[in-house]
Parts: C-alpha cells; sequence; structure tokens
C-alpha cells in the first residue's frame, strides 16, 4: 500500500549536510583486520619477505652499487652537502652515510655498521659496507630460490665463525719496533695511500714521525689527541711538516709578538677585570666620584698586571676576550697575549707547555706555570699562525702542518691522517699486519668454498654465498683500477690455489698483473679485518632474522606553509 505524502518527500537532490555525511563516508577506508587495526593512525606496518627483505634490499643495493666506487687506493670521492650546507669531499663511507638524512630502515643499520667500525678501528668502513650489501645480494637470491632462512642465517654464522679462525694463519708481518721510523712508516704507507694515493710516502712518513715522537713510556696507552692538526690553505702537499708543539692559526692580541724562553700561563677566563654578568648602572653624585671610580678600575687592573709580572709570567694564552685596558698594561709590561677560541686546543697547549689551566686571573703558583723555549708569530703562505716551539726538547704534543690548494684538498689529506694515526694506535694493541691489495680476502674466499663444497647440510649454500661475497672485494679494487675484472680474478684464483697467499693485485698495471703484497709492503692490520667481517655478518644475519617492520608516525613542530592550501594537516586527515 502507498501512502502519499507531501511532494517534499520525492526531492531527488540531496541538501548540504548529505553531502557532507556522504563524503566523509566516501573518504573512510576501513583499516585491514589484525595488527594495523589496533595501531595508531599514520603507522605504517610491513609483513612478508617482500615488504620486509626484498624491497629494502632493492636500496640497499642501490647504495652499495654508489659506494663502491669510493673503495680502494684509486677510488673516488663524494661530494655530499647535508642539510646545513655545509659540503664533505670525502670516500670514506662512515662520513657519507652519516651526513646523508637516511630513512630506509636497512640502511641505517649499515651506516650503524659503519659508524661502530669507524668508532673501534677508525678504518675498513668501506669494507663493512661492501660486504654487507654482497652478503645481502647473495643471500636474496638464496631466499627466491627457496632456501629457508633459518639455514642461510646459520651458513653465514659458520662461515664467519671459520673465516676468524683462518685469519691468523695469513699474518705475514708484525710490528715488533712502534718507534722505529722505519718500519712505522712502512705498516702505514697502505692505509694512508687509500686516502690520498700518489702521496702516501710523505704522508705516512710525517704521520709516522708524529706517532713516534708523542709515543709514551711502555705500559701507557697512546693517546690520538696529542697529534694535533693544523690545515693551511695554499702551497703543495710537499710543504707539509710536523712541529714538536703547537701551531695555532690565529695572531697576538698586542705588540708583542716573539718571546724567548717563555713563561707560559694560561687562563680559561676573559682577560680583564671582572664584571657582573647582569646589566647594571653605577650612580654618581659629583664629578670626583666619576673620577676615582675610572682610576681606582684602571688602578684594579695594574695591580692584576704587575702580580702576574712579578710571578714571572710573560706569556699569557687566555680563552676569554681580552679587555682593552688589560691590554693597554700588557703591552706596557712586555706581555705576549694569545687567545684560543677552543677549549679543546687551550687543554692541548696546556699539555704542551705543561701548564695548569687557571679559571681566575690571579698569579698562577710556580707549579701551574708552563714553560717554552720559544714562542713567536709567523705567517705559512698568507696565514698567520702563533707557534709554541720546543727546538727539539722532549714535548708530549706535536703538530702536522698540513698544505693544500684547495680545501677539499685538505680534508681528505686530514682523513688520512686520521686514519693512520688510529691504525698506529690499534697496532699498539695487536700488532699483526695482514697481506693487502685483496690477497687476504681471496685467501679465505678459497679457503671456504673448500668447506662449503664438503660440507653436508644446507648450511653449505650459505657457507659458498659467504665466500663468494669475499671475492667481490678484490673484484671492485680491480674495477676501480681500471683493470679486466674477469682476467684478473682468475688469475688470482688460481695462484691462491696453488699456496700462494700473499698474492694481490697490481693495480698500477695496464694489464692483468699479480704481485706479492707482503714484499710490496702493501700490508693491512690484523684488527682491522678481523672486527670489519665479524661487524658485516652481525649486521646481515640481523637483517635476514627480521620478519616485521612497524615505523610509528613522525613527530614534530609545525610544517612549513606551502602552496597547498592544506598544508598544515596530515595527508590521512584529508577527505
Amino acid at each position: 500500500m502507498f501512502v502519499w505524502g507531501p511532494i517534499d518527500s520525492f526531492r531527488t537532490t540531496p541538501t548540504i549536510s548529505e553531502c557532507s555525511e556522504y563524503r566523509a563516508m566516501a573518504a573512510h577506508v576501513p583499516t585491514a583486520p589484525g595488527l594495523p587495526q589496533m595501531l595508531k593512525t599514520g603507522m605504517k606496518y610491513f609483513s612478508g619477505l617482500q615488504e620486509t627483505l626484498f624491497s629494502n634490499l632493492t636500496a640497499c643495493k642501490a647504495l652499495v652499487r654508489s659506494l663502491r666506487t669510493c673503495y680502494g687506493p684509486m677510488g673516488h670521492n663524494k661530494l655530499v652537502i647535508n642539510h646545513l650546507g655545509k659540503s664533505f669531499h670525502t670516500s670514506q663511507a662512515a662520513t657519507i652515510l652519516r651526513e646523508l638524512e637516511l630513512e630506509n630502515p636497512v640502511a641505517c643499520l649499515l651506516r650503524t655498521a659503519a659508524e661502530a667500525q669507524e668508532e673501534e678501528t677508525g678504518d675498513g668502513t668501506n669494507f663493512v659496507i661492501l660486504l654487507a650489501g654482497a652478503l645481502l645480494e647473495n643471500a636474496e637470491k638464496l631466499l627466491r630460490s627457496g632456501l629457508p632462512v633459518v639455514h642461510i642465517r646459520a651458513g653465514y654464522e659458520m662461515a664467519c665463525k671459520e673465516a676468524l679462525r683462518l685469519l691468523p694463519g695469513l699474518v705475514c708481518h708484525i710490528l715488533k719496533r712502534p718507534r722505529d721510523l722505519d718500519e712505522v712508516t712502512l705498516v702505514l704507507q697502505t692505509i694512508v695511500g687509500s686516502k690520498v694515493f700518489g702521496h702516501q710516502k710523505l704522508l705516512s712518513r710525517l704521520v709516522a714521525k708524529a706517532c713516534v715522537s708523542v709515543m709514551p713510556h711502555a705500559g701507557v696507552a697512546f693517546d690520538p689527541d696529542l697529534i694535533r692538526l693544523c690545515k693551511i690553505p695554499g702551497g703543495n702537499v710537499a710543504d707539509s711538516r710536523v712541529l714538536e708543539g703547537m701551531v695555532i692559526c690565529t695572531e697576538a692580541e698586542g705588540v708583542v709578538k716573539r718571546v724567548e724562553r717563555a713563561h707560559i700561563a694560561a687562563y680559561s677566563c676573559p682577560f680583564g677585570p671582572a664584571g657582573l654578568e647582569a646589566k647594571n648602572s653605577a650612580v654618581f653624585q659629583s664629578a670626583a666620584q666619576m673620577k676615582d671610580f675610572g682610576g681606582g678600575e684602571e688602578k684594579l687592573t695594574e695591580q692584576h698586571i704587575q702580580a702576574i709580572v712579578a710571578a714571572g709570567i710573560d706569556t699569557v694564552v687566555i680563552g676569554g676576550k681580552p679587555d682593552d685596558m688589560a691590554l693597554f698594561y700588557a703591552n706596557k709590561y712586555r706581555i705576549m697575549v694569545v687567545r684560543l677560541r677552543s677549549r679543546l686546543e687551550l687543554q692541548s697547549l696546556c699539555r704542551a707547555v705543561g701548564a695548569t689551566l687557571q679559571h681566575i686571573l690571579v698569579p698562577p703558583p710556580p707549579e701551574a706555570i708552563g714553560h717554552c723555549r720559544r714562542v713567536y708569530m709567523s705567517e705559512i703562505g698568507s696565514t698567520p699562525v702563533v707557534i709554541f716551539s720546543q727546538d727539539g726538547a722532549t714535548c708530549p704534543v706535536a703538530t702536522l702542518v698540513l698544505r693544500g690548494a684547495t680545501q677539499e684538498m685538505l680534508d681528505c689529506l686530514e682523513e688520512a691522517v686520521h686514519d693512520g694515526i688510529c691504525v698506529y694506535k690499534i697496532l699498539g694493541s695487536d700488532p699483526r699486519l695482514l697481506p693487502g691489495s685483496g690477497a687476504t680476502e681471496m685467501a679465505l674466499s678459497v679457503r671456504l668454498s673448500t668447506l662449503g663444497m664438503y660440507y653436508p647440510g644446507s648450511e653449505q649454500y650459505g657457507i659458498l654465498e659467504f665466500s663468494q661475497a669475499l671475492k667481490t672485494l678484490p673484484a671492485i679494487l680491480a674495477e676501480n683500477a681500471g683493470l679486466p675484472v674477469n682476467e684478473v680474478m682468475a688469475k688470482m684464483e688460481v695462484q691462491h690455489q696453488l699456496g700462494t697467499q700473499n698474492t694481490g693485485i697490481k693495480l698500477l698495471a695496464e694489464e692483468a698483473d699479480m704481485i706479492n703484497a707482503t714484499k710490496e709492503g702493501l700490508l693491512d692490520p690484523f684488527l682491522v679485518k678481523y672486527r670489519a667481517i665479524a661487524l658485516a655478518t652481525q649486521v646481515t644475519v640481523t637483517l635476514l632474522g627480521v620478519s616485521e617492520i612497524m615505523v610509528a608516525k613522525k613527530s614534530g613542530g609545525p610544517k612549513p606553509r606551502g602552496e597547498n592550501p592544506n598544508w598544515d594537516k596530515e595527508p590521512d586527515m584529508l577527505e
């Protein structure tokens, strides 16, 4: 039965309120049942091999492909500009990954591994990234072939354990005399040459000289902070030198520019009378009070300077701003004033001259006074410097003055020197050295390949892929040197199967040729290789054990205004 009503009940056009309800219903997308339904809006959830591993491995392979050109002495540098606009000209994987704003979880774990390697040994960051990338790529092949993740992880862990067991048998040299300049120079040439190829002999000699000069007595650990770097643009790399003392890129504040047999007082406070931190006003009742006030301050400042002079001080190093009145009286009493803007430099200078840092402007006690043979201001190139030189006397601090045509060249030299100093430090705890130029990686690969072929069980596939991953490192060396990779790898593998475990790649050649890495002085620290192999394997096994990825919604302040009218709303909040 039909009931006829008003004409309005038969209208077909919806009202405005009904349209808004329809839009809200259309914009609502129901959440999939399960764990995603219990998560907060905006949180991302990934599960399964395709989402958690294969998709992330694509980004990982692109990252490794970019960094493989940085490996070895013939590798290329990258020009990285971070979010602050600062540029980095480097080939070190840890620096490149640290300055990039990576969001991929696999890439972030690789960056963490490279930073850990850098902190522990100071070298081998590229080795960790490339080996971990090769292991992940080979694991992807096995996963797509149907091999369970458990067997791949077990094979990788077994191969890593066997590689670390075989590594001590490949040792070819031991640093027996850490104070011998020639022997230390030979050991550091490979490390320094991997960053600045062509200047390795000069730089390794300078680094060895600086390390030996500050080497403490037996039983005391070597401190890398005792070697200071001073980068001065201009000139040539051959103009670099080592000075036993401190070289600081600054100028003397007063008119005194040179002091012989200096007695030094170091202060972390400003050079002048102490003032109130808060704003204040002085109220005078007469002109006589104003005159006495100014004269009293001058008299007090002069008394402070006279007391410092009476203590035998002729050189003052300060960390704060010098007062004009105090500087006037310092010039009057022939005191050299040097200002250091870095507290670290101030502490290093105190160690170099044997002074104790004072926090208030008072005459230091006799035991807190530092001594230096000569303090003088000079110019290196067009850069003014102040030099604290001991002129051959024993000094606990050495400064390595680096010269280069550009700032990028100076940054590369600094990285090479830093790696050389770090390697000298770890050689103090483990003086063993391995053959370089890809010889160690190929020797381990040949032995692991033999183990994998005769090992019963599914783990043999993981062992064989670990062996193939080690071969990629000498292959990258040959590729970056412009050599025929297949021919080089074939010759090298044949030599290692015949038992010559020190055979490496001759990089400075147009044809595929082999060399004896030990006789050529191409050596790698044992501890760097040991920790790099262990770290790369741990990262790979950790990533293979991930079954789900949950990414929380980003938090932060207000977003910048853009052309979008809904710039202040999240994408999931729009209708």
